[in-house]
């Protein structure tokens, strides 16, 4: 079984994606870091300012990894500003393919 995004579409490694999720916290400074929250998971992740492209706390990037299968499969994501890479559900992406 394939890797699903919020939209139901296969995620596959390669593909640029894009990663939701909520603000949780945010630092200070001209760039600061952000704590973000995506559904499906309860952990969090935290990135700088850089790295997101609305207020609604969205990062983009690419699959280098799919762990498991449907929208729970984890994806290692390679963020495309500053190449942090972080795991999430693929329920929590939207993919645009590669």
């Amino acid at each position: 079984m394939s890797a699903f995004d919020l939209k139901g579409q296969v995620v596959n490694v390669g593909d640029q994606v894009s990663v939701l999720g909520y603000i949780t916290a945010v630092g200070s400074g001209s760039n600061p870091s952000v704590t973000i929250q995506p559904p499906l998971s309860a952990s969090t992740f935290t990135v700088t300012a850089q790295n997101l492209y609305t207020v609604e706390g969205t990062a983009r990037g690419v699959v280098t990894a799919i762990s498991g299968s449907g929208n729970t499969a984890i994806l290692t994501i390679t963020l495309t500003a500053s190449g942090i890479a972080l795991s999430v559900p693929a329920g929590a992406c939207y993919s645009n393919g590669a």
